[in-house]
C-alpha cells in the first residue's frame, strides 16, 4: 500500500500530519511525495478560511478524478463533510480527534467520523532533521465570534506532562535542535489535568540536556495574561526563543468585544509591556481581523495607532470572511468586500513600514543563530536567532548548526547576513 499525504493550516497541523505519517508506516504502508504513485490519499485539511476551503475542495476534486481513495481529517471534516463528499465521492471521513481510526482506512475499510469529539491528543517520536514540532495541546477555551474551531475541537485536550517532556528528551536525543510547543493555544495547556504551559517548560528546562532552542506557538492573550510573570521568568533561560504570537484581532475595544474576545485594548497593550519589561529583546506577532461586521472606520483606525504604537515584528494580516456556525455568520453591519479590501491594503502597506523599521535595528549586530532549514535560493539557509528571526545566509552551514552572524541587511520578512567566526 502506498499512501500520499497532503497538509493545510497551521503548525498543529502540520504536528497532526508526521502523527499521520507515522500510523501509515505503522501498518506497514509506505508514504509516497506523488498522489499519482499512490493507492491511497489522506487529506489533512484546515477550516479557518473560506479560500483555504475552496481551494481544498478544488484539490479533493482534483484527487478524487484519479480515482484513488481518499480519506479526509483535520478541521473542514466537521464543517463541510457533505460538501467534502460531493467533491470527493465516497471519500471516508475522520474527525481530527480520531486519528488512530486511520489504521482502518490503510487497511481497506471506509469511515464516517464526523463530529466524534473524542478526548485525544497524540505525537510520534522525532524522525529527524533539526525541528521537532510536538503538539501539546488541541482546542480552546473561547468562543469568538469569527472562529469556527469549537465547531471542531471541543474543549482543550493536553498532552501529559510525563509523556510531554519524555518526547522532547528523545528529540533532542535523536538530534533536534528546534523544538517547537504548539497547539491552538498553547497558553490554555493544561487546564483539563491540573497544569500550567510554564510547568511543563520549567520540567523541560529542568530534565533535558543538550544544545536546542523552544519555540511557543499562539497563546491567547486572556490565558496568557494569568502565567505572564511566570512566563516571563522562564523565557529568560537561553535554550527559549524570545518570541510570542500574540492575536490581538483588532485595536478598538468596541470590535472586540462584537468578537467576544475576552480583553480590552488596554489590558493587551500592559500585557505586551510585561514581556517588553522583562526581556531585553522580544519578537512579538499578532494576527488581525480586517472588515469585522461591525468595524466602523474609526474603529479601523484605531488598529492602525496600536500596530504603530506596538511595533509588531510581524503581523497576519486577514479580511473577514463568513464561517458558518460561528456567531458572526448572522451578525449585521457587514462591511462590503471592496471596503474591506481597501483596509487590507493599507493595514498591510503599515504592517510591512514598523517591520522594516524593526528589522533595520539588527544591521550591524552580531546575533548566534541555528540553521533550521535550506533557502529558497540556491546556496543559501535560514538561521533563527534567539528571537527567532529569520536571517538568510550563505549555505556554509547544516541545519542544526549554530552560527554566528553578521547582520548586513534586511527585508520587512527577515534579515540577511554573513557567517564570521
Amino acid at each position: 500500500m502506498r499512501v500520499y499525504i497532503e497538509e493545510y493550516g497551521c503548525w498543529l497541523n502540520k504536528a497532526l500530519t508526521r502523527y499521520i505519517e507515522y500510523l501509515v508506516r505503522s501498518e506497514g504502508a509506505e508514504v509516497v511525495g506523488d498522489p499519482r504513485g499512490a493507492d491511497a490519499v489522506i487529506v489533512n485539511t484546515c477550516a479557518v478560511r473560506a479560500d483555504t476551503e475552496r481551494r481544498i475542495l478544488a484539490r479533493l476534486r482534483e484527487l478524487s478524478s484519479m480515482g484513488k481513495r481518499v480519506a479526509v481529517t483535520g478541521c473542514l471534516v466537521n464543517v463541510r463533510p457533505y460538501s467534502i463528499e460531493e467533491a470527493a465521492p465516497g471519500a471516508s471521513l475522520v474527525d481530527p480527534s480520531c486519528l488512530d481510526e486511520l489504521r482502518k482506512f490503510v487497511k481497506g475499510e471506509d469511515l464516517w467520523l464526523v463530529r466524534e469529539y473524542r478526548r485525544w491528543l497524540r505525537a510520534c517520536d522525532h524522525t529527524g532533521g533539526a525541528r521537532y514540532i510536538l503538539p501539546v495541546q488541541t482546542g480552546c477555551t473561547g468562543r469568538c465570534g469569527f472562529c469556527v474551531e469549537p465547531i471542531v475541537r471541543r474543549g482543550v485536550s493536553s498532552l501529559d506532562l510525563e509523556t510531554a517532556v519524555g518526547m522532547v528528551k528523545r528529540a533532542v536525543k535523536l538530534g533536534a535542535k528546534e523544538i517547537h510547543l504548539t497547539g491552538q493555544d498553547v497558553a490554555a495547556y493544561g487546564v483539563d489535568l491540573g497544569v500550567k504551559l510554564t510547568d511543563l517548560l520549567r520540567r523541560i528546562l529542568e530534565e533535558v540536556e543538550g544544545d536546542y532552542m523552544i519555540r511557543l506557538g499562539m497563546m491567547e492573550p486572556w490565558m496568557a495574561k494569568r502565567i505572564a510573570e511566570e512566563l516571563a521568568a522562564l523565557l529568560k533561560d537561553e535554550r527559549v526563543c524570545k518570541y510570542l504570537h500574540l492575536p490581538l484581532q483588532s485595536g478598538d475595544d468596541e470590535v472586540l468585544k462584537r468578537m467576544n474576545r475576552r480583553y480590552t485594548v488596554a489590558e493587551y497593550k500592559a500585557l505586551v509591556t510585561l514581556f517588553r519589561r522583562e526581556l531585553c529583546e522580544l519578537t512579538l506577532v499578532t494576527d488581525v481581523v480586517v472588515g469585522y461586521p461591525g468595524e466602523t472606520e474609526a474603529a479601523f483606525n484605531n488598529t492602525l495607532k496600536v500596530i504603530e504604537e506596538l511595533a509588531f515584528d510581524k503581523v497576519h494580516v486577514a479580511r473577514y470572511t463568513f464561517r458558518p456556525f460561528t456567531p458572526a455568520y448572522v451578525e449585521g453591519d457587514v462591511v462590503p468586500e471592496p471596503e474591506k479590501k481597501r483596509r487590507s491594503r493599507l493595514l498591510s502597506q503599515l504592517v510591512a513600514e514598523v517591520a522594516a523599521r524593526v528589522n533595520s535595528k539588527y544591521v550591524g549586530r552580531r546575533v548566534r543563530a541555528l540553521v533550521t532549514e535550506d533557502g529558497k535560493m540556491p546556496g543559501t539557509a535560514i538561521a533563527r536567532t534567539l528571537t527567532y528571526k529569520p536571517v538568510v545566509i550563505p549555505e556554509v552551514a547544516r541545519p542544526g548548526e549554530w552560527v554566528e552572524v553578521k547582520v548586513t541587511a534586511f527585508t520587512p520578512n527577515y534579515l540577511v547576513g554573513e557567517v564570521v567566526d
